[in-house]
């Protein structure tokens, strides 16, 4: 969706992760090239790895201290690390969050400065009820569950905000067209129903954006 094209809307090959997308495995050898990233000149470098990437990570440096290898590595250029996670109804993506603060924890105070992000995903849940591990919730008994790794997450200075809803039959189009979501408010090849409902997503994420997370994010003000 935002790789670079050529002339003719082809996608170049091979691509430059300076003005479009590259790809590699965080599962295999090629995820070095994360580390690699680290000495890249940009001000920004956005990396989207699957769910359940930690223990791949664990791997960057072939040992089983690969990730404090890796966070050793970004304090020493002085890199500023930030975090997005996805934040579903599931239980594992609350557990994944605190996971990754319990790792960084020993870095507070330090020269490595890292952040993180829980996005809401609202797709398919509108609620905050929705989200019962992550606000907090009571089962049939009566007792409390929940709650806690929000808590933490908010004391150490973490940032929440939401991702939109959107139709999903609206969501698919676009991907199969391979644009990025602000062109599709204006292709021809979507209907204006579609291209309103592109419009709306945009607005509402604009309109939800935390303070200090436009410029963690290096989105324009």
């Amino acid at each position: 969706m935002h790789a670079g094209r050529d002339e003719t809307g082809r996608l170049r090959d091979p691509q430059s992760a300076a003005t479009g997308v590259i790809a590699y495995n965080i599962r295999d050898d090629s995820r070095t090239t994360l580390i690699d990233s680290l000495g890249c000149p940009e001000p920004l470098i956005l990396h989207d790895m699957a769910g359940g990437s930690l223990a791949d990570m664990q791997r960057l440096f072939d040992d089983r201290d690969g990730l404090h290898n890796f966070l050793r590595t970004a304090e020493r250029l002085e890199i500023t690390l930030a975090f997005f996670h996805m934040i579903t109804p599931d239980r594992g993506s609350v557990e994944s969050i605190a996971i990754h603060m319990e790792l960084s924890a020993p870095y507070r105070g330090s020269a490595l400065d890292i952040r993180h992000v829980a996005i809401l995903n609202r797709r398919a849940a509108p609620r905050d009820a929705d989200f019962p591990v992550w606000f907090g919730d009571r089962d049939p008994a009566g007792v409390p569950f929940g709650g806690r790794t929000r808590a933490r997450f908010l004391e150490a200075g973490g940032i929440e905000m939401s991702l939109p809803a959107i139709e999903a039959r609206t969501a698919e189009l676009v991907k199969r067209l391979q644009i990025p979501w602000r062109q599709a408010v204006r292709d021809p090849r979507l209907q204006l129903t579609d291209q309103q409902r592109v419009l709306n997503f945009l607005e509402q994420f604009e309109a939800q954006m935390p303070e200090g997370l436009r410029d963690l994010a290096g989105l324009p003000a």
